[in-house]
């Protein structure tokens, strides 16, 4: 049978990321050295549906004229007894939140504190097949941070390399 603890708010909620650095244990976590860094904030409400904002170079490059991006699941259902949890990542566009991506959650490794999901649908090509993240790391703070400066810069890179492309001289 499924996982029976799918309504378990508790493991979702908190700060994740793939950063192992200054970390032992890392490849028991499963996390992979050569995965982009991505933190995830995620909130999970009682009903067991799940928000968070989710960050990369990668994803904010691609994304870049937004600046709400967000991992989302809805409540679990029956289906979920049986078949691995469906997440999506959504981008806030034209006033609504747009899906971008598909994720199901292909494991859940609540002794360690980490959480594996493999990319089943990626309409940014800003994805790697698979995304492990772990709880509570070390490091992000700091990762959050960079990332967050980064994903600032976004947007005027976007736009400084569309005037180019057009030919124009940016403003």
């Amino acid at each position: 049978m499924k996982k029976t603890y799918i309504y378990d708010s508790e493991f979702l909620t908190g700060q994740w990321s793939t950063n192992a650095e200054y970390l032992a244990d890392s490849g028991e976590l499963g996390l992979d050295p050569s995965q982009p860094k991505m933190t995830l904030s995620m909130e999970a409400s009682e009903d067991g549906s799940a928000s968070g904002e989710l960050m990369s170079e990668k994803i904010c490059d691609a994304l870049p004229l937004t600046w709400d991006i967000r991992l989302e699941a809805d409540a679990p259902t029956f289906r979920d007894f049986f078949f691995n949890r469906k997440f999506y990542l959504k981008q806030l566009h034209e006033g609504r939140m747009q899906t971008v991506a598909a994720l199901e959650l292909i494991n859940e490794d609540r002794k360690r504190g980490a959480m594996t999901f493999k990319v089943i649908g990626d309409g940014t090509g800003a994805l790697p097949k698979q995304i492990t993240l772990a709880k509570n790391l070390p490091q992000f703070k700091s990762d959050f941070k960079e990332l967050s400066d980064y994903c600032a810069e976004s947007p005027m890179k976007f736009w400084k390399d569309y005037y180019h492309k057009q030919g124009k001289k940016f403003p």
